[in-house]
């Protein structure tokens, strides 16, 4: 029956009465290496249990080593090995349950074991029997001087016995071999019938590492050897161990070395770029330094990274002397890597092996050029954006070289501001600063998260602050904007419209006219702000009406009607409104108009009843008649005023002449015509007087070249003829005279075809902007609503393929063009700019487009900078702005939103 054997007869007690395992019932014949097991037990009424086994088959058969293992026990027993003739060879009588273990190099022939109770003990057991044939035993290589020679080692394998128990006793076998080279040496020692170790040593028999593990279990040694002689010794486990063996040894060499040992035989790896360079190279416990250089002609982010196949290595960032600038020692094969910026210098990089693990491994380094840094450390030095209108954006590096980068940046009204911070391979985040370094509110994801700060800003010097976190190293891209809010400063509640008018800057207060629906039109003034924003005056209910708001010093003037004396002139102190004068007495209108400031003198024009509208001056305390033009009751009607060379320059009919030029100071004896343009009676109707270049230009018809462009010094010989544009004494006279830096700009229709045109005067002489007549800005009405900001002219004019479109003009045929087609598309998609400002340097203005209907807009000159501010009248809805008024740095304006009726507004 097959192996493990139980329930036969006991064994006998003696080796008389022994189990004959050599009977058909059991092994049939001698032991094999297959183990055969017996089954039974021993105890304090059955004492032995002897067992007879045979080793070979006859007399001739070699030595055998014997393997018998007793095991599975409950208790303590004992194990004994007999000869033939009864004599005791060998007890293995461990504690407990122990397994007892013999092993012995035998000679063919019958042998006994028998399992006995320790005192009596009862125990079950596994008796386990098998023998090897000693088939090879090498002699004379019990001495390390006796070593067999393998040569040099590549691959070797062979079968030997060592034993210390036995017909055949050999306690050592040594085994010897040389290495080319440096490389991996790996040895495993198997298929034992007993314990046996094993040792590598040098060529000195040093011992350099060793293999102990007990019994049948493999024993193997794997390590790194340098050029050289080395032994191998083979040996007993325990002094009571034989065994067959088989023993395998092998050398690889290692890769080529191509790194240097040393800082100056490092190997040169210029020069990076941001693509990964790959290398791949060898460390051991004998080539245990590799070192890379590479050097940096200007700021640049490394990125390395060192993947280990086996062992664990690690990896430095050096500096130039070789210290240590940072280092990755992850355990086992985890990759290793290193962000870092650096400066310009030399830089290295060193790989070693951990604890001499031997490895392939590797090298991956990039290098991603850092361009200048464009925002400086500090509040102090920020990079200045300047007034934040418009999308901007900005691209730049935080790290362990520039670990802070600050913008400084305004709004000039009350904005929503947006900030990302995006494209992050590592934690940045961003800080938003007031003026005074306060923080007004932070982003701080974690991680390579965008960054995202919305909040709303009030007029004022804002920072922010892109910062490192940690050892983060990141390029970033940051972009913001500030759109500017506008708010509603509601003066008629509900649905009425208060309708402001007179929109007038004192200062950095606004005064305008407005109804309440309840004390009619009144005067009213406006700090940008809801609670200041409150009605001046409440006289005559209904029908006092203020106009005509001029900014006299530090005071208003306007004229009003209180009901009782009719409309006069009238100031207003920042406290209180009172009449200046009843001109014309009782409660009859003198109707005051055309206010003109000149020097500490108001200039105006009235009608006290008796002298018709003549010319009047106040003087901030009294007011008077300057000169009765035209003399008696008729009126000279005094128009056109304008401050030229501390003169006021007007227009007036005195009677004779027809409307002419005048010039006063104030007196009537310094007011006197300039020069009676168009003779016998006719008037030349001066009109858009215009100062440029120290002359005031203005238009005029002589009766013989129809309207034309006229200049005056202020004197009848200083007052001529520009240029007679137009042919003839019919056709369009020059309008929209307009000063841009060193250029007057004028619309004119030069061939009476009756399609306007682009002119302008600068130190060329008088010419068209734009030479061709068949394209805008030349044709049908030209340019309107011309408005500089700074030396550049803005207007509105039709195209045959945009319509009604915003343009500009730097008084060059090339530099006049579209700015943008707001409401893309040829007439009838025309977005009809109107309302045009210049507001702190920047172009504000109304315009349509189809998605929000007619709202306020913005440009700096370009396509991209024109957007549009505002979405009053939500939806398609037009919140029909008007009366765009810069006070400081706020815009006022009337609108509608659709359900309040038209009300202030600010931005």
């Amino acid at each position: 029956m097959p192996s493990p054997y139980s329930g036969f007869p006991d064994p006998g007690s003696s080796r008389s009465t022994a189990l004959d395992t050599t009977s058909a019932s059991y092994i049939n014949g001698s032991l094999s290496s297959t183990p055969n097991i017996f089954q039974d037990s021993v105890s304090s009424t059955d004492t032995s249990d002897f067992f007879k086994f045979r080793i070979g088959a006859s007399s001739s058969d070699p030595a055998s080593v014997v393997r018998l293992n007793l095991y599975g026990l409950t208790d303590n027993a004992i194990l004994t090995l007999y000869d033939e003739l009864g004599n005791t060879l060998q007890t293995s009588n461990s504690s407990g349950t122990t397994p007892e273990l013999i092993t012995r190099s035998l000679n063919s022939g019958i042998y006994y074991a028998r399992v006995g109770s320790v005192s009596g003990t009862s125990t079950s057991y596994n008796l386990s029997f098998s023998a090897n044939q000693i088939t090879a035993n090498r002699a004379s290589d019990d001495q390390i001087a006796q070593a067999f020679s393998i040569g040099t080692l590549t691959n070797y394998s062979t079968t030997d016995y060592v034993g210390n128990r036995g017909v055949i006793i050999d306690s050592n076998d040594y085994y010897s071999f040389s290495v080319n080279g440096n490389g991996t040496f790996s040895l495993n020692l198997n298929n034992l019938d007993g314990d046996a170790n094993v040792e590598l040593l040098n060529s000195s028999g040093t011992k350099i590492t060793d293999s102990l593990q007990l019994d049948i279990t493999p024993d193997s040694i794997s390590t790194s050897l340098a050029s050289g002689t080395y032994y191998v010794r083979v040996f007993p486990g325990t002094t009571t161990s034989s065994t067959n063996y088989n023993l395998q040894l092998a050398f690889n060499p290692d890769p080529a070395d191509n790194a240097g040992n040393t800082l100056a035989q490092a190997l040169n790896i210029n020069t990076l770029t941001s693509t990964p360079a790959r290398f791949t190279d060898y460390v051991n416990s004998v080539d245990t330094q590799d070192y890379y250089r590479f050097d940096l002609t200007s700021s640049a982010l490394i990125d390395l990274s060192l993947t280990p196949a086996t062992g664990n290595a690690d990896v430095q960032l050096l500096n130039s002397s070789g210290s240590s600038i940072v280092n990755s020692i992850l355990t086992g094969t985890t990759t290793d890597t290193i962000r870092r910026s650096l400066n310009a210098g030399t830089y290295y990089i060193y790989v070693y092996p951990a604890s001499g693990a031997a490895t392939n491994y590797e090298l991956s380094v990039s290098a991603s050029a850092i361009g200048p840094d464009i925002a400086p450390n500090t509040r102090a030095t920020a990079k200045n954006i300047g007034t934040l209108n418009s999308l901007q954006t900005f691209n730049d590096f935080v790290g362990n070289i520039d670990t802070t980068d600050f913008y400084s940046f305004n709004v000039t009204n009350r904005s929503t501001f947006s900030l990302t911070l995006s494209g992050l391979s590592d934690n940045a985040d961003v800080d938003l600063y007031n003026s005074a370094g306060t923080i007004v509110q932070s982003a701080s994801q974690t991680g390579n998260a965008s960054e995202n700060i919305n909040t709303t800003l009030l007029a004022g010097t804002y920072y922010l602050r892109v910062r490192a976190i940690n050892t983060a190293e990141t390029f970033y891209n940051l972009s913001l904007s500030a759109e500017i809010q506008s708010q509603m400063l509601e003066i008629a509640s509900g649905v009425a419209s208060s309708n402001p008018t007179n929109l007038t800057a004192l200062g950095n207060t606004l005064y305008f006219t407005g109804n309440d629906g309840v004390s009619g039109i009144q005067l009213w003034k406006s700090d940008g702000t809801v609670a200041g924003t409150t009605r001046v005056t409440n006289i005559n209910p209904g029908n006092f009406n203020p106009n005509n708001l001029t900014v006299f010093g530090n005071k208003l003037l306007f004229s009003a009607n209180d009901g009782v004396n009719g409309r006069e002139l009238w100031v207003y102190n920042g406290t209180t409104a009172t009449p200046v004068s009843n001109i014309n007495p009782g409660s009859a209108n003198s109707d005051p108009d055309n206010f003109t400031v000149l020097n500490n003198k108001v200039f105006f024009s009235a009608n006290n009843g008796t002298n018709g509208n003549e010319l009047w001056v106040y003087d901030g305390t009294t007011v008077s008649l300057v000169k009765d033009i035209n003399s008696g009751s008729a009126n000279s009607n005094p128009s056109n005023f304008i401050a030229f060379n501390n003169q006021l320059y007007f227009t007036a009919n005195d009677g004779a002449n027809g409307v002419e030029l005048w010039t006063s100071n104030g007196t009537a004896a310094g007011t006197t015509l300039v020069k009676d343009i168009r003779g016998g009676g006719a008037s030349s109707d001066p009109s858009q007087l215009t100062i440029f270049n120290n002359n005031l230009y203005f238009t005029a018809n002589d009766g013989t070249n129809g309207i034309e462009l006229w200049k005056s010094d202020g004197t009848a010989g200083g007052t001529t003829l520009v240029q007679n544009i137009t042919p003839g004494s019919s056709g369009f006279g020059p309008s929209e005279l307009t000063v841009a830096g060193t250029t007057l700009y004028f619309v004119t229709d030069s061939n009476s075809n009756f399609q306007q045109e682009l002119w302008k005067i600068d130190s060329n002489g008088v010419g068209r902007v734009k030479s061709d007549l068949n394209v805008a800005p030349n044709i049908g009405f030209g340019p309107l609503g011309m408005t500089a900001v700074g030396n550049i002219i803005y207007f509105t004019t039709y195209d045959s393929s945009t319509g009604l479109e915003l343009w500009k003009s730097d008084g060059t045929d090339a530099g006049t063009v579209l700015v943008k087609d707001i409401w893309s598309g040829a007439d009838p998609n025309n977005s009809i700019p109107d309302s045009l400002v210049n507001f702190n340097g920047t172009l504000y203005f109304v315009a349509s487009e189809p998605t929000n209907g007619r709202e306020i807009w913005i440009s700096d000159g370009t396509a991209s900078g024109t957007r549009r501010l505002s979405n009053i009248n939500s939806g398609s809805g037009d919140a029909n702005p008007a009366h765009l008024t810069a006070v400081g740095t706020q815009l006022f304006f009337t609108a509608t939103n659709g359900t309040n009726g038209t009300e202030l507004w600010v931005l």
